[in-house]
């Protein structure tokens, strides 16, 4: 007797220890063809060419090239956010805080690996809107929350005003530092900022934010 048909969408193939090892390739060559070329210069031959395996497999584990980038693309911003979730700012007092979280907050978003990413996630934002709300979620509101953390523990140690807004001021402070530099570093503008530019602006965001918020005591 003949055994009745199968329904609903097939298992993908079971992983082995070789098929997670040839996975991770692909995955590490994906990444780094999409950053180089965008998302439209790169084809699933490209990505398999130099590291082989099988295409059925791509289609099995990712249902094709959508979902191998949008892989890729999430586990690239799980990684470039790493160093901002371990910064340390508890218990520093309110201008050695901010100036580590600017400067920790700078080594990662002017590296040229998140500067290719950044300019990724821009061109792709909207065909694949799931890519704008993780690099959201991961990047700028991650790092807003770690600020504004900390700015709360300040006011309730009283070295910030009791009428300031964490929350505001962590997303003010944020842009403060970032917003010429990044784009400047986006768009080559010059060469880039220089590291006299980084150090030169951290300091007026900090010496403007600690004017602005601490108490007289500061």
């Amino acid at each position: 007797m003949p055994a009745p048909p199968t329904t609903g969408t097939p298992e993908p193939p079971r992983r082995t220890r070789r098929g997670d090892e040839r996975d991770a390739q692909i995955r590490a060559h994906a990444t780094a063809l999409f950053l180089e070329r965008g998302y439209n210069g790169v084809s699933i031959d490209d990505i398999l060419r130099e590291v082989g395996g099988s295409k059925t497999n791509v289609y099995s584990f990712y249902g094709g090239k959508d979902g191998l980038f949008l892989a890729v693309m999430e586990a690239t911003i799980k990684e470039l956010v790493q160093p901002m979730l371990q910064v340390r700012v508890t218990g520093l007092p309110l201008e050695m805080g901010l100036l580590t979280f600017a400067e920790t907050l700078l080594s990662v978003l002017l590296q040229q690996r998140h500067l290719a990413f950044q300019r990724l996630v821009i061109a792709e934002a909207l065909r694949h809107p799931q890519i704008g709300s993780s690099w959201y979620a991961n990047g700028p509101a991650a790092t807003h929350a770690i600020l504004e953390r900390f700015l709360r523990e300040q006011q309730a140690l009283g070295r910030v005003r009791p009428q300031i807004d964490p929350a505001a001021t962590a997303v003010l402070f944020h842009d403060m530092v970032i917003f010429d530099l990044l784009n400047r570093a986006m768009m080559a503008i010059d060469g880039g900022p220089t590291q006299a530019d980084i150090a030169a602006t951290i300091r007026r965001a900090v010496e403007i934010t600690t004017m602005a918020i601490g108490t007289p005591a500061q």
